[in-house]
């Protein structure tokens, strides 16, 4: 695989903050770099961390590629001492004679933390492949297996299998609802967003209602009181031409009167 170059690094470290900005796993973001730059998402990821390590000691290479190393939160390696071991030994091959499966158990023992489920839930598989990788000596005498420890094999083959199904099942049902918790954020933040969108054009719309109303009034007013000095002006006319028909026929009494 060639080297990473400076606008790759700085690349990688946007799109991981674009990622989180969107409450969506970094998995995600790892691979979606990998296939811009054809690169294995394993290999960007373990770049990206064995990178943040670097950055935090040199200041000097973070304000070069202008990278806030606030924004991105290292792995911290939390190892298991001997004790620690045979502990969580002992309290998960209790929880699994009680009919749990590893990660159920693992999952009690990390009282709901998906992190620190994980992180026992590893340790505890490795534990028992070193367990299995140990050398079970077998008495010399015996040559040939008997029906019954044939059986006991094969018994216990087909409980192996069925656990490792089980177990594959479970690992991805899990990345299955990581991956939806992750899309359920994303949705629930674009829903807020749209409620105060929606917030604002209601109060839009209350305010160009009440200026519909009072232009509304207005306009009323303006006909109301153009009516009345419409009324005033007819009944003036009215009355002017009534005073002047009244005065003629006075004219014509008193002519008929002097005749």
């Amino acid at each position: 695989m060639w080297m990473w170059n400076d606008k790759e690094t700085k690349e990688l470290f946007n799109i991981v903050e674009e990622f989180k900005q969107k409450n969506l796993p970094l998995s995600k973001a790892f691979v979606y770099f990998a296939n811009m730059f054809n690169r294995k998402p394993n290999s960007v990821r373990n770049y990206y961390y064995k990178t943040i390590k670097e950055l935090s000691f040199n200041k000097e290479k973070r304000l070069s590629l202008n990278i806030n190393i606030d924004s991105h939160n290292p792995l911290k390696v939390k190892t298991f001492s001997d004790t620690e071991t045979k502990e969580l030994s002992i309290k998960v091959k209790d929880l699994l004679n009680k009919g749990y499966s590893v990660r159920s158990a693992c999952c009690t023992l990390a009282n709901g933390n998906v992190k620190e489920m994980l992180r026992l839930q590893n340790k505890y598989r490795n534990v028992e492949k070193e367990e299995k990788c140990k050398v079970v000596t077998m008495s010399p005498k015996k040559k040939l297996l008997t029906d019954s420890e044939i059986n006991s094999l094969f018994m216990g083959l087909v409980r192996l299998i069925k656990k490792s199904a089980i177990e594959q099942a479970e690992d991805k049902i899990f990345a299955e609802f990581e991956d939806a918790n992750a899309s359920l954020r994303s949705v629930m933040v674009e829903l807020v967003r749209k409620q105060k969108e929606l917030e604002i054009l209601k109060k839009n719309f209350e305010i160009l209602k009440n200026e519909k109303l009072l232009i509304k009034e207005e306009l009323n007013k303006l006909r109301s009181d153009k009516a009345k000095d419409l009324s005033h002006k007819i009944k003036g006319e009215k009355l002017s031409s009534l005073k002047a028909f009244v005065e003629k026929v006075d004219q014509q009494k008193k002519i008929k009167k002097s005749n």
